[in-house]
């Protein structure tokens, strides 16, 4: 079962309303997870001659069935005084996992992006979306627009983390008395959604002050009511509370499903929890969605098995699938030992589907340490270490592959399990992997393999990407937002 990138969320919270009264103020925040006080937050702002920094740094304890993991993650942003964007810095480490990424937004509207992971130094170039707005930009265009009751605007806010910008809308609303850990104060409270990438909209409610500081922030994600209350220092950083993340991301199965892999397809009738919500699903060549009318979404899940006579490397020469063979900072493809064991596992197999079933079979037995303790770990980091869940068996399958000349991804979502932590007939978090074979995307999923293939019918996809932490957005802006009906098993 999957994690999910806590961090970033809170990072959205610090990215919004903020004013400096002088420069190189710091101002602190309590983070809780659905009521514990898991984690702290604090950001800066000075100002360099004619360049402003802000920087937004959070640090948090979460527990996966009783196995603890610190997250830490700065994201700083260089914008001119009059908010132009001119670079960014992030820095990320979750348990093993260590990776930063330095950025420089060029004159031709291009950024040069380099990422240093497990000794590997990546170099890359991508477009700065066209007008958005970094931490100053954002400050003034909020200072521009006030504070008045019934305003409303939208935004492009850069995130540095996901290396894209993120629409988010803005509506002021009226005072409010507020409780901010026991002290009650008017606040001018704020509503908006942040819509991401392969993830739909997030919303949040933000409570500022005149001065335009958020005193107080609240965001229902995946099950789980995160918030972010300023606050001192001391207390911010005083004992924390670990909180459970794996138990409140299950869904319960209305049926017992046996025989996984003698199951063709499975239908599930997914319903909103409330009207308001709206369900967002991908259709790829395994799911296919339904959208009756009534807000709920029929998902019928099928396993392809492609012929035996598509060879690889694959030689097409479709954009969208030749991204399925880049190289990330997540997958290091080109790095030597990634290139060697590849070769390896695939040697002497002339046809793609056998390579990729390969794949699966040898990250399945490489991975020994199969446990909840690694944060979020790269291909490179999985490969040397041999241990982690299933983003570690899903990012080294892909790199495997993509070295391998197999166009492959990562797939985020739910899976089902009989008997999970004490918990039956269940669906969890959980990311495998998608290859590209013939003109089908198809499933394989290491970290589920036992006599038989990993993939089946019993997995639900709700976002495919690179394999970037920022991808399990796309599990976070539906988990928790609706329940399974029905489920039709056809054998």
């Amino acid at each position: 079962m999957r994690k999910i990138s806590i961090a970033f969320i809170f990072l959205l919270f610090l990215m919004d309303f903020h004013s400096f009264a002088g420069q190189a103020e710091v101002e602190h925040y309590a983070l809780f997870i659905n009521g514990s006080r898991c984690g702290y937050a604090q950001r800066s702002r000075q100002v360099d001659g004619s360049r402003v920094i802000n920087s937004e740094s959070i640090h948090f304890e979460i527990e996966r069935m009783g196995t603890p993991i610190s997250l830490d993650t700065t994201e700083t942003a260089i914008e001119t005084i009059e908010g132009k964007p001119l670079g960014f810095r992030v820095k990320q480490k979750m348990a093993m996992m260590e990776m930063s990424e330095e950025g420089e937004i060029l004159p031709d509207g291009t950024m040069k992006i380099v990422s240093t992971n497990a000794g590997n130094r990546i170099e890359s170039t991508q477009p700065y979306p066209a007008g958005a707005l970094m931490s100053e930009g954002l400050s003034l265009l909020i200072k521009k627009q006030g504070l008045k009751s019934g305003t409303s605007f939208t935004v492009d806010v850069f995130s540095p983390s996901m290396k894209n910008a993120l629409k988010t809308s803005v509506n002021i609303g009226e005072k409010k008395q507020t409780d901010l850990l026991g002290r009650v104060i008017e606040l001018i409270e704020i509503k908006g959604e942040y819509t991401m990438p392969r993830a739909g909209n997030i919303g949040y409610t933000e409570y500022v002050d005149e001065n335009f500081k958020t005193q107080k922030a609240i965001i229902p994600v995946a099950g789980m009511n995160i918030e972010m209350i300023a606050s001192s220092e001391a207390f911010a950083r005083s004992e924390l509370e670990p909180a459970e993340l794996v138990e409140n991301m299950m869904l319960k199965s209305p049926v017992p499903i046996t025989g996984l892999n003698e199951i063709k397809k499975i239908t599930y009738t997914l319903v909103p929890k409330s009207p308001e919500m709206k369900l967002d699903f991908p259709s790829t060549d395994s799911q296919q969605v339904e959208t009756p009318g009534d807000g709920s979404v029929r998902l019928t899940v099928n396993v392809l098995s492609p012929g035996t006579k598509v060879g690889f490397p694959y030689k097409g020469n479709d954009p969208a699938i030749l991204e399925a063979l880049e190289e990330t900072p997540y997958l290091q493809i080109k790095h030597p030992d990634i290139i060697s064991m590849a070769e390896k596992c695939t040697k002497g197999i002339n046809n793609a589907m056998d390579a990729a079933l390969a794949v699966e079979a040898f990250v399945s037995g490489y991975i020994e340490n199969k446990n909840l303790s690694v944060g979020y770990a790269s291909a490179l980091e999985v490969l040397k270490s041999r241990q982690g869940d299933c983003t570690e068996h899903a990012l080294l399958s892909v790199a495997l592959c993509r070295a391998a000349g197999i166009p492959a991804r990562v797939a985020t979502g739910l899976v089902y399990a009989e008997n999970f932590i004490g918990q039956n007939n269940i669906f969890g978090g959980h990311a495998w992997t998608e290859v590209y074979i013939g003109d089908k995307w198809t499933g394989i999923d290491a970290a589920m393999k036992g006599a038989g293939r990993g993939y089946d019918a019993g997995h639900i996809t709700m976002a495919v990407g690179n394999g970037d932490p920022s991808d399990f957005f796309g599990i976070a802006g539906s988990q928790g937002k609706f329940t399974i009906k029905d489920i039709e098993i056809s054998r």
